[in-house]
């Protein structure tokens, strides 16, 4: 029973580091210029791409990133806000240029997805092994508990940074957001990430 119980134990924690292992986000891939490191800009225009079924999760990302720019010092302005959004959600580039000179803004981030999928993980059942009994209590096992199957969703956003002046590219991340609770919560993540990563290349700086 001890042993049983040591066992059923062994296999929960490992279940529960499985879990939380898949679970948040992370960024994939990233690129800077090194011309740029430890140049920070200060003032951002934010830009989200989807399309219309998405214009509401659209908003939320442009507003929660101003957030959370503004929380660590940096002043930021949401296409939303800045510019008239046409109806096919289209933005001309004079659209761009009139909102940022109006809004003396230095950089642009914009963000889009590039890719969601779900994929199935197969867990196998518990086998024990040795001696062709080993081996008989293996198939018995995996015959009368069979193993099962969680689906786990993962949401790709590739997010540039750019220069207003010059409208070169500053700094690029690729973002995995697994099994999210909520999208509230995914895009809170994303962001988190996104903003400690430009800071971490000293790419961020309060006026």
């Amino acid at each position: 029973m001890k042993h049983i119980t040591i066992k059923f134990l062994f296999y929960a924690v490992v279940f529960g580091a499985l879990i939380i292992a898949c679970a948040g986000t992370r960024l994939t891939h990233t690129w800077v210029d090194e011309a740029r490191r430890g140049k920070p800009v200060s003032d951002i225009l934010v830009i989200g791409v989807t399309y219309k079924e998405k214009e509401a999760v659209r908003r939320s990302f442009e507003d929660r990133f101003v957030a959370q720019l503004r929380a660590v010092g940096i002043e930021a302005i949401s296409s939303g806000d800045a510019i008239s959004i046409p109806t096919d959600l289209k933005l001309e580039k004079d659209d761009i240029l009139n909102a940022v000179n109006k809004y003396n803004n230095d950089a642009v981030i914009i963000t889009h997805v590039v890719g969601k999928e779900d994929k199935e993980a197969y867990t196998p059942p518990d086998r024990s092994y040795g001696g062709y009994y080993g081996y008989y209590g293996r198939s018995f096992g995996y015959t009368h508990s069979p193993g099962y199957t969680r689906t786990h969703t993962f949401v790709r956003l590739v997010t540039n940074l750019y220069d207003v002046k010059t409208e070169k590219l500053i700094w690029s991340g690729k973002s995995e957001t697994s099994d999210p609770d909520s999208t509230r919560q995914a895009i809170d993540d994303v962001i988190k990430v996104l903003i400690k990563d430009m800071q971490k290349n000293g790419l961020l700086s309060p006026k």
